[in-house]
């Protein structure tokens, strides 16, 4: 059963947003293309988009590969139907959370069988 994707990114979760987002404008040359508050911001490069988000309190260990581990570089998988990819991810040997609201629609968290994280995004308004 194959899962209709409409994109994918990297992201990095970065406790310290601000450094992480001034970081990567210096380094890219250029200031994100999109932004939203002080929790998320967007590079988009000619192939690939870069994320930077500011994980929720308390949940920065969440998003660490390896876990407790510094590093925090995420796949994000956009899919029409949430639901249908994290059952996906489950009957290919990998793991998910329940879905649950973000400000730009429904998430769910998934490992793959090594253990890489993979985010699952729904956008609003996408179905």
């Amino acid at each position: 059963m194959a899962i209709e994707f409409t994109g994918a990114f990297a992201a990095i979760g970065a406790e310290d947003f601000a450094r992480a987002v001034a970081f990567y404008a210096a380094f890219l040359g250029r200031e994100p293309d999109g932004r939203i508050r002080d929790s998320y911001a967007e590079f988009r490069l000619p192939t690939l988009r870069l994320a930077i988000f500011r994980p929720r309190a308390g949940g920065a260990d969440d998003f660490r590969n390896p876990p407790g581990s510094r590093a925090g570089l995420n796949l994000v998988l956009e899919v029409v139907d949430l639901a249908r990819a994290a059952a996906e991810v489950e009957r290919l040997g990998g793991a998910s959370s329940p879905p649950f609201d973000a400000p730009h629609g429904r998430e769910a968290y998934a490992h793959d069988p090594d253990g890489n994280r993979l985010i699952l995004v729904e956008r609003a308004g996408s179905r």
